[in-house]
């Protein structure tokens, strides 16, 4: 699952936005408005869950039980924390699998004792998940300590997440060229049908391409992060998300919406930093676990065919999508991506939509050696990995993004 940077300024600096995108697409304003009126009912309270999330937090942030706490009884805290979310997890899909076959008549009867574990279960989980978040932040906030992030050895903004179902996103992109000119946080209960509905709806009332997908965090405050068993994923997306809220009030963070090069130079940092914060954590107070850190990062299905190319196959049909587009032949374009995603398909990746927004939201998180595949010939992604290279240490490398807007900006500071 990829991990996405919420424009958190909507919260913060509403006031202050304004959008430039005047070309051969509809009016910012106007566009922005119909979207709203068009998904009445389907977009996601951010508002309401930050002041909920952000108030569970205070207490904790008072009273710090976790500190009474040795190092040896958190660990065994988080991970049967994680261990009781896995069998609550499998519980619910054995009572939804009974449910939805046909040859059981009495789905509530024959469920009734497993229902009652799995209740029992999540009242159990809902009354440990602030202290196991609570220990987390701390173990991640001890790597970011060490990097000079913060006065006094407190990171600033302190790390603070919390487990969640996540919204969906609309990515809205333009037809004539891969960038995003808009998006939309929905509601998490959309079925794949009225994902559907709602990518037909826009594209033809904008002519535009979207794309509604899954993230994998939002970069609120606290970060909004899925509830998973996998602790990897967990620290690791705490801490891509802490990275953007980091760099907020950054030239990439507040043109992170406006500016293509900004939004990727603050992904990609942020990639960067997850992978080793994350490794760093897992190093100090999971050692046990660095073997399967790989299969907790990795969400891609897996083929097939095991011959096929993913990351060949993508590359190529970003390439030749761009020059289609480049030469003015959009509905080749389109048509293009379409037969390429059926190839995704044939070969186990079950691609939903493959078109100009899937490439323009997933394109921004390039920190791949030789460029992420969905990236195309972007040249911002390798200058920022060429910047780390350079820079002494994690807080230098960030820091140095803090400072920078453009492509050129970085290039500079790299020496590329």
């Amino acid at each position: 699952g990829f991990i996405h940077r919420v424009p958190f300024r909507k919260l913060l600096l509403l006031a202050a936005l304004v959008c430039t995108l005047t070309e051969d697409v509809p009016v910012a304003a106007d566009r922005s408005s119909g979207l709203d009126r068009m998904l009445a009912g389907k977009q996601f309270d951010l508002v309401g869950w930050v002041i909920s999330a952000a108030a569970s937090k205070v207490g904790y942030a008072v009273t710090r039980p976790h500190d009474y706490l040795t190092a040896s009884d958190r660990d065994v805290w988080v991970r049967r924390y994680l261990e009781d979310l896995t069998s609550y997890q499998r519980l619910s899909a054995r009572i939804e699998a009974i449910y939805a076959d046909p040859a059981v008549r009495d789905p509530a009867g024959q469920t009734a004792a497993l229902r009652e574990q799995r209740d029992a279960l999540r009242r159990s989980l809902s009354n440990r998940q602030g202290l196991v978040e609570a220990i987390l932040q701390d173990q991640i906030e001890s790597i970011l300590a060490e990097e000079d992030f913060g006065l006094a050895g407190q990171p600033l903004p302190p790390v603070r997440f919390q487990l969640t179902r996540l919204p969906l996103l609309l990515v809205v992109s333009r037809r004539d060229r891969i960038e995003r000119i808009d998006q939309r946080e929905l509601s998490t209960g959309l079925t794949v049908d009225e994902m559907d509905r709602v990518e037909r709806q826009v594209d033809q009332r904008y002519d535009v391409s979207s794309l509604v997908t899954p993230i994998g965090g939002y970069a609120t405050y606290p970060t909004m992060l899925p509830e998973t068993s996998a602790l990897t994923f967990i620290i690791e997306t705490a801490t891509h998300e802490w990275t953007h809220n980091y760099l907020l009030f950054s030239p990439v963070g507040l043109n992170y919406n406006s500016d293509p090069v900004a939004r990727t130079i603050n992904e990609t940092a942020a990639v960067i930093v997850q992978r080793e914060v994350g490794a760093r954590v897992l190093r100090r107070y999971y050692p046990d676990m660095i073997s399967s850190a790989a299969l907790d990062s990795d969400s891609r299905p897996m083929p097939r065919a095991q011959a096929f190319d993913f990351n060949g196959a993508m590359r190529e049909t970003r390439l030749r999508a761009d020059a289609l587009l480049a030469e003015g032949r959009i509905d080749e374009a389109e048509r293009y991506m379409e037969q390429r995603r059926a190839l995704f398909v044939d070969n186990g990746y079950l691609i939903r939509k493959l078109n100009q927004a899937y490439f323009a939201f997933y394109g921004a998180y390039n920190a791949e050696p030789g460029g992420a595949p969905a990236a195309g010939k972007d040249r911002v992604g390798p200058a920022v990995q060429a910047l780390r290279a350079r820079a002494p240490t994690l807080g230098a490398f960030v820091r140095q993004i803090a400072q920078v807007r453009t492509l050129s900006d970085v290039q500079a500071a790299s020496g590329s």
